[in-house]
């Protein structure tokens, strides 16, 4: 039995399409393939964000080097912890939390950004902080 044909259009980096005609089968393989490209996007992603928090913690100790070495080294097993549990958080709340911890920005700033109001972003950023105890303390 024949496999049926579909044709893919895929956009050129110069703005240009083209069109190719598979199998079913191929098309399925290439779909699962970019799904997992996505996904290794997403967790380089997160472990450059990692990298950045780690970066808050050694920079401290470069330009203050009379800090204790295990303070640092306890200081930075917390914040693995700590990137671990906020990395089990939904994107939203993930998103939301760090606008507003690391980046200052106010309940209204953020829901000016997601054009949502402002009681959405306290109630999800409470709930994130709540989850985080609860990863946290068990």
């Amino acid at each position: 039995m024949e496999n049926p044909s579909v044709t893919i259009t895929y956009k050129l980096a110069n703005g240009k399409r083209i069109c190719v005609e598979v199998s079913t089968s191929v098309k399925e393989v290439l779909e699962e393939t970019d799904r997992k490209i996505r996904s290794q996007r997403r967790q380089d992603r997160r472990h450059i964000d990692f990298v950045e928090y780690i970066d808050e913690l050694t920079y401290p100790a470069m330009i203050n080097p009379q800090s204790d070495p295990a303070d640092l080294v306890i200081r930075m097993e917390s914040y693995i912890q700590l990137y671990a549990a906020i990395d089990k958080l939904s994107e939203v709340q993930r998103r939301r939390l760090l606008l507003y911890i690391k980046h200052n920005l106010t309940y209204q700033q953020i829901a000016d950004l997601e054009g949502v109001n402002k009681s959405a972003i306290g109630q999800s950023i409470k709930r994130s902080i709540e989850q985080l105890y609860n990863l946290l303390t068990d």
